[in-house]
């Protein structure tokens, strides 16, 4: 039988692609990737995407649960997008971000690791589950009638929920969207109108016309709260200099709500991409950055950010995160000491979350970050350590690495957690050339670590993958990876 888009059919769910989604068979053997569903369910799907033997599709409705399933604790569980796997319990998540990881190296990687390589899923337990971010970025946009919504995307759509008991955020986190809610309704601002249509393909930096009225401007809300106190909003908009004085205000009337919001940025983004991320500041408003502290390596570590910054959205996962990459450090070292090696390099180093960690085990720590502002805020962070430990960071490309090692040499352990891209490829040419001793890495996604990992295995042994969960229910799992140079590979290519 032949199928087109948009037909509609009904299919038994068996497992989870790398990516996430979930995987059926037709009756005919052709595999089906749908947005959505559990697997053991069975469902009706309409088609959006069809090859000869594989389709993508969007989930319609489940016509039988599967044996595993919960009750769906969110009262937006049937349109947010946010959660999709609420009603999957949490050891069952946790076993199956363990087998995406698993089927994303051996299917896309060819990997074949010995028994006990790749590690059970960790996580940080059945109370901390829920309630679990310190930063949500919430989208504006026009519904059919053109009134504007603010909340999360909708299940396999670009529309906007409006969310109003997000269970993975604090509730002064949903009682400071509700006041935004109504403040950009008191100010007449309203949501920005689409600035393209989404089935089409654009290119990345096209950037929007100007808005039907000088008042369409919203685009994201961006609440950051981390567990060390503070409440920080972003107000992320198209340029409208007609409408500054009323965004000011609404940042005045926000800070005087009586809601702890410490802090108000009004950034601007013109780049039609859908991403919460302002290219400029126009202005801030009380405190513009936080602070969040991590206990890593048994010392307190202070993390001064800004309202641009990346930082785990999961305080209490990045702990565990971050000490789960330094206890699969320390088993790439003989002995016992304290002191592993000389120096470690942190590719991709963001505020400085490896660096920092591994910075006790080390002489000297070096940093690298494409963002000039977390390259500061790494130096800051680590400075207040008060540490014997030489720090420096530098603001630079990746792909700039095979310089980095004519200019420093080869260090003992290089660290990287790049973006969901994966390393880029000039990056890792660099480390199979000058072959430094160790490597971990860490990664948010598991299909880029095995492309990774396959190359890298040219030269180097992976001694252990351990999947760690900062995203409870949903299919998002971070993965950290420990190799050491290979026997082969102990000789080093000479320093030009």
């Amino acid at each position: 039988m032949e199928y087109d888009r948009n037909d509609t059919l009904e299919i038994d769910l068996h497992g989870l692609s790398p990516d996430g989604r979930t995987v059926g068979r037709t009756s005919e053997g052709m595999t089906v990737f749908v947005r959505g569903g559990l697997p053991g369910e069975r469902v009706l799907v309409r088609l959006n995407h069809v090859k000869k033997r594989m389709a993508e599709a969007e989930l319609v409705r489940v016509l039988k649960p599967s044996s595993d399933e919960r009750p769906a604790p969110c009262v937006h569980a049937e349109d947010c997008g946010g959660c999709p796997w609420q009603r999957l319990p949490g050891d069952r998540q946790l076993a199956w971000k363990e087998r995406i990881v698993q089927d994303a190296l051996r299917r896309l990687g060819r990997l074949e690791l010995p028994e006990g390589v790749i590690r059970p899923a960790l996580g940080v337990g059945d109370k901390a589950e829920w309630g679990y971010r310190n930063k949500m970025e919430f989208a504006f946009a026009q519904d059919e009638n053109g009134s504007t919504r603010l909340g999360l995307r909708a299940r396999s759509s670009r529309a906007v929920t409006e969310v109003t008991q997000c269970l993975l955020q604090t509730p002064r986190t949903m009682a400071v969207l509700e006041e935004m809610r109504g403040l950009c309704r008191r100010f007449g601002l309203r949501a920005a109108p689409s600035g393209r249509n989404t089935r089409e393909r654009t290119p990345k930096k096209k950037t929007f016309s100007s808005s039907v009225r000088p008042s369409d401007i919203l685009r994201f809300v961006v609440i950051r709260e981390p567990r060390a106190g503070g409440c920080l909003v972003e107000l992320i908009t198209l340029p409208s200099p007609q409408e500054t004085a009323n965004v000011r205000k609404l940042g005045e009337a926000l800070m005087d709500a009586g809601l702890g919001v410490t802090g108000f940025v009004h950034s601007i983004r013109t780049d039609e991409a859908d991403v919460a991320y302002g290219e400029n500041t126009a202005f801030s408003l009380g405190e513009a950055g936080l602070s969040e502290t991590l206990h890593l390596q048994g010392r307190d570590v202070t993390f001064t950010l800004d309202h641009n910054s990346f930082f785990q959205v999961n305080s209490a996962a990045a702990e565990l995160l971050y000490n789960t990459a330094a206890e699969l450090a320390s088993t790439l070292f003989s002995g016992e000491d304290d002191l592993w090696g000389q120096e470690c390099w942190d590719i991709y180093c963001g505020a400085g979350g490896l660096a920092l960690t591994m910075s006790p085990h080390f002489s000297r720590v070096f940093g690298m970050e494409s963002v000039a502002q977390a390259v500061e805020l790494a130096s800051a962070n680590a400075k207040k350590l008060k540490e014997s430990t030489k720090f420096h960071f530098v603001c630079g490309d990746a792909a700039r690495l095979e310089s980095i090692f004519r200019e420093r040499g080869v260090p003992d352990l290089v660290v990287t957690d790049p973006p969901r891209a994966g390393m880029d490829e000039r990056t890792v040419q660099a480390l199979l050339k000058h072959r430094p001793p160790r490597l971990v890495l860490v990664s948010c996604n598991p299909a880029t670590l095995a492309r990774d990992l396959a190359l890298l295995s040219q030269a180097y042994d992976i001694h252990a993958v351990q999947p760690v969960d900062l995203f409870p229910q949903t299919p998002h799992i971070e993965t950290i990876a420990a190799l050491s140079l290979a026997a082969q590979n102990t000789e080093r290519p000479r320093k030009a």
